[in-house]
């Protein structure tokens, strides 16, 4: 299954979907130098691993996303030392809290080394030119002792399709016809942007609980199906 909490549709103004209709032809993509969006759509299975060949560091998980941050950052921001006193500029502990943080870790080999994690999705309108669905996505919000644990991507493709096997193909097009939902997961791969790779901040529904947003510029998209059924 797709680990962590997942919010597809949910968390405020802070989990807006993000519709991507087809605009540019793959050449286009290659061209621009962002990731081919337009990928098969994948089963996720036990029996397969997610990753072959290049090493990949998972941040699937709550311990990995936590391993992760202990290994970059050391310990958790003192939460509560960074939210505005009265009469202080909005925003002043955070904005220096970040800035003294990107310069603790310039040189550090984790902005180097490839990492993933889940987004999550739904099928959107079916396309005969690439014969795959195009895709909408959201955030997902992973609940750590860190904080909430928020990727946020950078650099992604100008359109986003998920292309299913032939023998898949209608059945999931007579689910979209009868206004059926399909969730799918978005696993995204690539490093954190060195100059701005985590982002603290506070959430915005009200709670002011921590916020934990790694910046990752994005070199690979792939599109897996939930495991909810058998076809």
């Amino acid at each position: 299954m797709i680990p962590a909490r997942r919010m597809i549709l949910v968390r405020g103004a802070s989990c807006v979907l993000l519709g991507f209709s087809l605009f540019l032809s793959i050449d286009g993509a290659a061209l621009t130098g962002l990731p081919s969006g337009i990928q098969p759509l994948e089963t996720l299975s036990p029996a397969q691993p997610l990753f072959t060949g290049a090493s990949i560091r998972a941040l699937l998980t709550p311990t990995e996303q936590e391993w992760f941050l202990r290994e970059l950052d050391k310990r958790p921001p003192d939460w509560e030392q960074l939210h505005d006193r009265v009469g202080e500029e909005l925003g002043a502990r955070l904005f220096d809290f970040n800035r003294q943080q990107d310069a603790a870790r310039e040189g550090h080999p984790l902005l180097n080394e490839r990492v993933a994690f889940w987004w999550s999705g739904v099928l959107g309108d079916y396309g005969e030119a690439h014969r795959g669905f195009t895709v909408v996505m959201g955030p997902e919000f992973t609940q750590t002792t860190w904080g909430l644990v928020r990727f946020k991507p950078q650099g992604l493709p100008h359109e986003l399709v998920a292309v299913p096997s032939a023998d898949r193909l209608r059945t999931l097009r007579q689910r979209r016809t009868r206004g059926e939902p399909v969730a799918i997961g978005i696993l995204f791969t690539g490093t954190l942007i060195p100059w701005e790779s985590i982002i603290y901040a506070f959430s915005h529904d009200g709670d002011g609980q921590g916020l934990i947003m790694p910046v990752v510029q994005i070199d690979e998209v792939r599109y897996f199906l939930h495991p909810i059924s058998n076809q």
